[in-house]
């Protein structure tokens, strides 16, 4: 069985921050089963030619209710979800008013439609799942902003091409230590 740990910086309505260790081990992308060794939390990515990125919103099961967290896919596989996290029920007043780069919640797809469609109920989620609904349009950007409150989460993904060598010529070239001096040595490999 595949399992992701989760440990996102949860902010509370007062600004107190939790961070709880959350296991997940099933992961939908648009109420499309994906395998859970696709998440990841990294924000430097590298990226082969063709893949973009799509901005999301992630809904996660956690004690007492759910999670809501921004989020970016890159390609078809990695699913890059940020560490900052607002419990779903402190949005309950202002659900209205939240956006995902933009674009309203409510015109996408609501949390609680999510997770009615995964058997959940209200802001309750089957232990273990993270749910996630994207934007059609690409951007290596994830941003939940709350105007009745006032606050915002930011996840931001960095791209390098997969062939890009940072090191080009200055490469070091391979030595071994030999008790308290070094020396080349000739290669094998």
């Amino acid at each position: 069985m595949s399992l992701f740990l989760f440990k996102p910086h949860v902010e509370g309505p007062e600004g107190a921050i939790t961070t709880p260790d959350i296991v997940i081990d099933r992961v939908f992308v648009d109420d499309a089963v994906k395998p859970v060794n696709f998440l990841c939390n990294g924000t430097h990515q590298q990226i082969e030619d063709g893949e973009a990125c799509r901005p999301a919103y992630a809904v996660t099961a956690v004690g007492g209710g759910a999670l809501i967290s921004p989020a970016v896919l890159i390609g078809a596989a990695r699913i890059c979800v940020a560490r900052l996290a607002w419990r779903l029920v402190n949005l309950d007043e202002t659900i209205g008013s939240v956006t995902l780069n933009g674009h309203r919640l409510d015109s996408l797809r609501l949390p609680g439609d999510l997770i009615a469609a995964a058997g959940g109920e209200g802001d309750t989620l089957p232990r273990g799942y993270q749910l996630l609904c994207t934007l059609p349009e690409g951007a290596s950007e994830a941003l939940l902003e709350d105007a009745g409150r006032g606050r915002s989460l930011k996840h931001r993904i960095t791209t390098v091409p997969v062939d890009e060598d940072r090191w080009g010529d200055r490469r070091p070239k391979p030595r071994y230590s030999v008790g308290p001096m070094m020396k080349d040595v000739q290669h094998f490999i």
